[in-house]
């Protein structure tokens, strides 16, 4: 195996993971605000959809002009205007239309750094062993944080949440001089034409559209996970151990795609990995028991720590200069909000957590379709 780079590439996803902590810790949050803030459950996913609309504003901004600037001395920026709206937060947690909106300002600034990590792994050779090492990271540090803020939520409250979240950003701000020097191209201006041929591409579409979808199956369940462990019973030290043995699970999941690479293509490990995924998101909608629900969990760990960075490769491989990066992770982003949006909308309505679970089974098998189809075409057009 060649492990050319891995330095780097670790740097890189200590970086990646500090700046979303959205995404590694959601659950557990929704779970301190409620408990803690005396936020109504469909609030707390607004809380967390906000942050994630502001991620995808800035995603697809940049993925028209990720040439044009300079990636490294703009996450400098905008970390640091992230430290202090977390403090900020810290002090002034109520479920009001302020809050959200510095939410959603969070979403944007803590953005910029976190693509800047995307495209500096694209940058460097075997990039798809970078994104797994990323994707390992992820399932680490979510494992961890989930344990213990669910485990000690009581300890920290809400204002406490917030503090820990401008730490973090703290620490990425100090790890930013890690990341390379990404200069702005100065032909920017004359290959804007032939980015937005790339990302208007059927392959480069299908996938874009697809990650899309399959972000926001995941988070509108991810997003009320924990709550849905508690619906039937499960103590918080139980639900602690589970996300832990869960997330830990992600790690041999994402070494399959550091071990092997592309040595046997994208197509035969992704669909490894979905269907895991699959028969994870569908089980609770048989039974909800504690034994379904940490099957359920562990097998969400292990398939999606193998099939994510095989849809960041594929993006990779179509631009690896990251515009078709940028732009997936944007719909990632704005799939992630509308997922968030899409369970606080339909526990508000109906407090059924099995209409949640049916309509994010349907939208993960559309976006496993259309991931699938832009493989195929792209591995047709090679053959040509």
């Amino acid at each position: 195996m060649d492990y050319k780079n891995f330095p780097k590439f670790f740097i890189y996803s200590i970086i990646g993971c500090l700046t979303m902590p959205g995404v590694l810790f959601g659950p557990a949050m929704v779970g301190i605000l409620v408990d803690q803030a005396n936020f109504t459950e469909s609030y707390a996913g607004w809380v967390m959809a906000y942050g994630s609309a502001g991620s995808a504003l800035a995603l697809i901004v940049i993925s028209g002009y990720i040439h044009r600037i300079n990636l490294k001395k703009l996450s400098y920026i905008c970390l640091s205007l992230a430290v202090l709206i977390d403090i900020y937060c810290s002090l002034s947690v109520e479920p009001s239309f302020s809050f959200l909106a510095l939410r959603f300002a969070i979403g944007v600034v803590a953005t910029i750094a976190n693509i800047a990590v995307y495209t500096s792994i694209a940058s460097l050779n075997n990039y798809e062993r970078g994104y797994g090492l990323f994707v390992m990271m992820q399932y680490s540090i979510s494992g961890l944080g989930l344990y213990y803020l669910i485990l000690y939520s009581e300890s920290i409250g809400a204002a406490g949440l917030y503090q820990i979240l401008a730490l973090l950003n703290f620490l990425a701000l100090l790890l930013v001089s890690q990341l390379p020097n990404m200069q702005s191209d100065p032909s920017a201006e004359e290959s804007t034409e032939s980015e937005m041929t790339v990302l208007l591409s059927s392959v480069a579409l299908l996938a874009i559209i697809g990650f899309g979808l399959h972000e926001m199956s995941g988070v509108s369940q991810f997003t009320f996970i924990e709550r849905v462990g508690v619906s039937i019973s499960i103590d918080s030290q139980s639900l602690s151990n589970i996300m832990l043995i869960a997330s830990l699970l992600g790690i041999p999941g994402s070494m399959v795609c550091i071990i092997l690479g592309n040595k046997f293509g994208l197509l035969p490990p992704f669909l490894f990995g979905i269907f895991c995924c699959l028969f994870g998101m569908s089980i609770l909608l048989i039974e909800k028991t504690f034994m379904t629900y940490a099957l359920r969990m562990c097998l969400i760990g292990f398939g999606w720590s193998i099939a994510l960075p095989y849809i960041q490769s594929h993006l990779a491989s179509i631009d690896k200069k990251g515009s078709a990066l940028a732009a997936g992770n944007s719909f990632a982003t704005i799939g992630g909000a509308a997922g968030a949006a899409l369970g606080a909308s339909l526990i508000g309505l109906t407090s059924d957590y099995n209409m949640l679970l049916q309509v994010s089974v349907l939208i993960y098998i559309l976006a496993v379709i259309l991931i699938i189809l832009s493989i195929k075409i792209r591995g047709t057009h090679h053959e040509k």
